[in-house]
């Protein structure tokens, strides 16, 4: 049987559907990262609000609170569509970032943060690690904010093996449940797919009353620039 000839216009149909499926998939996940999430923290904020006894003040403070917090979904949607014209990077290294985001979310949420960065963390990542580690912290302390309630949440950036390297979010919540037949969220799916981008994986452990760790690991090559990595055995050598 002669081999089957798949003509250019053909073949250009199929990569055009290809891209256009992986779009669909980023939009989908950027979407539910950065507004999805600021959305539903703004319902569970005013429907634990309608059950309280507050003044005329507690009343002006919450709506100040909508009002930043429609904000910040309005500036979201105008990054995505920035975004779908080119990647995004953060500002900044990725640990001055991380720390950024801790502030903004212990005064978001009153809940204590603390970071260990151990000895062996790359001093620089690629730009696409950068974002994708950082968007898995901001997924994972979302799920702390609005499902844990946690009084405390500890991160640890640092080597798991000789070659590779481990991102560890863990509270000090209520837990939740990791039975395989639980439907799991889309924030869990975005980590996952995120993790899997930079050829990693992720772990969930909870114990019900004892909280819940996060453990993601990556290999190392494919997370440190290679600039870096050529400047390291420079100065080793």
């Amino acid at each position: 049987m002669p081999p089957v000839v798949v003509s250019p216009p053909l073949r250009m149909e199929v990569l055009q559907a290809g891209v256009e499926e992986e779009v669909r998939r980023l939009v989908a996940r950027e979407l539910h990262d950065r507004v999805a999430q600021t959305l539903t923290g703004m319902l569970v904020d005013v429907e634990n609000f309608k059950s309280e006894q507050v003044s005329w003040q507690d009343v002006v403070q919450q709506l100040d609170g909508i009002q930043s917090s429609t904000r910040q979904v309005l500036a979201s949607i105008r990054q995505l569509l920035h975004d779908l014209r080119g990647e995004e990077a953060l500002d900044g290294s990725f640990v001055d970032a991380v720390k950024a985001l801790l502030v903004r979310f212990e005064a978001k949420t009153g809940i204590r943060p603390e970071i260990e960065i151990t000895e062996g963390w790359p001093k620089a990542l690629t730009p696409q690690a950068s974002l994708n580690l950082y968007r898995i912290i901001e997924e994972a302390l979302s799920n702390i904010r609005m499902h844990s309630g946690a009084k405390s949440v500890r991160i640890v950036l640092g080597p798991h093996a000789e070659n590779e390297l481990g991102i560890v979010v863990e509270d000090d919540g209520r837990g939740v449940d990791t039975d395989p037949s639980r439907p799991v969220g889309m924030g869990t799916i975005g980590m996952r797919e995120r993790a899997m981008f930079l050829g990693g994986h992720i772990r969930v452990e909870s114990e019900n009353g004892h909280g819940t760790l996060v453990r993601a690991m990556f290999p190392k090559d494919l997370l440190v620039s290679h600039d870096t990595v050529i400047v390291a055995k420079r100065k080793s050598s």
